[in-house]
């Protein structure tokens, strides 16, 4: 019925870096809505431990989204796992670095890039080469995808890059009624937000640090922006859209 939300009841959706925080937290949330997910990410431990607790309707897939054969292989264990298409696609793995501009090297700038843009890009175009009408592929950016960050220069271009790949794509597939979107998180109480820092001191601050510049007082958790995903993913109307979630600190 025009109106009605996507549903993704009985559907297959991939979610990469779904072993842990956000990625975890939105393959349990398809799941939980009836969603056959597979989850994808290079440490096939934690990917296992994860699939243990999500249950039978979820399955793992090892592989470096950096490698441009690994999003065919991804797809392919996915239709193998339920005969059927890709519905969903969630974009979650990323990585990121501290570093000034003029303090990046060569190799941290294309880490930065093979991981939060290629990697992101091999999966989106397989899978929307299958996907069936009305599927969606939700990205997960930041808000230093608009706003720049000083000491995550690589990692605000790699962002702002997502963005409007999110965008190009949305108007590329709007014919066949698939909606592309993305999440902009600022600080969430996942890995990322306690990796890469130079002093124990620094990650020990972090937290701290991010909610004195957030209006609401705190941080979001990872099943804050695991809503954001699902509901991005279910409208139909919403296509080429970013959203914010960051406490009203971009606002």
């Amino acid at each position: 019925m025009t109106g009605d939300p996507k549903s993704f009841k009985g559907n297959t959706v991939i979610v990469t870096g779904g072993g842990s925080g956000v990625g975890f937290e939105t393959a349990k949330l398809f799941i939980d809505q009836g969603a056959r997910v597979l989850i994808t990410g290079r440490n096939l431990e934690k990917l296992l431990s994860a699939t243990s607790s999500l249950g039978e309707n979820c399955k793992a897939f090892s592989g470096d989204v950096t490698d441009p054969g690994n999003a065919a292989k991804a797809v392919s264990a996915a239709t193998d796992a339920w005969s059927q298409p890709v519905s969903g696609l969630v974009n979650n793995a990323g990585v990121i670095l501290r570093e000034t501009a003029e303090d990046t090297t060569d190799a941290d700038w294309r880490w930065i890039m093979s991981v939060n843009v290629d990697g992101l890009f091999y999966m989106s175009r397989e899978v929307a080469r299958q996907m069936p009408q009305e599927g969606s592929i939700i990205n997960v950016s930041s808000t230093c995808g608009r706003y720049g960050a000083a000491g995550l220069a690589a990692y605000c271009a790699s962002k702002g890059a997502v963005d409007q790949l999110t965008r190009t794509m949305a108007l590329e597939l709007a014919p066949r009624k698939i909606t592309v979107n993305a999440v902009a998180p600022g600080a969430i109480n996942s890995p990322m937000l306690f990796s890469e820092h130079k002093t124990t001191e620094l990650r020990d601050s972090v937290v701290e640090r991010n909610e004195g510049n957030i209006p609401i007082g705190a941080i979001a958790e990872p099943q804050e922006v695991a809503r954001a995903i699902f509901y991005l993913a279910t409208e139909r109307h919403i296509t080429g859209s970013i959203l914010r979630i960051d406490g009203g600190n971009t606002a």
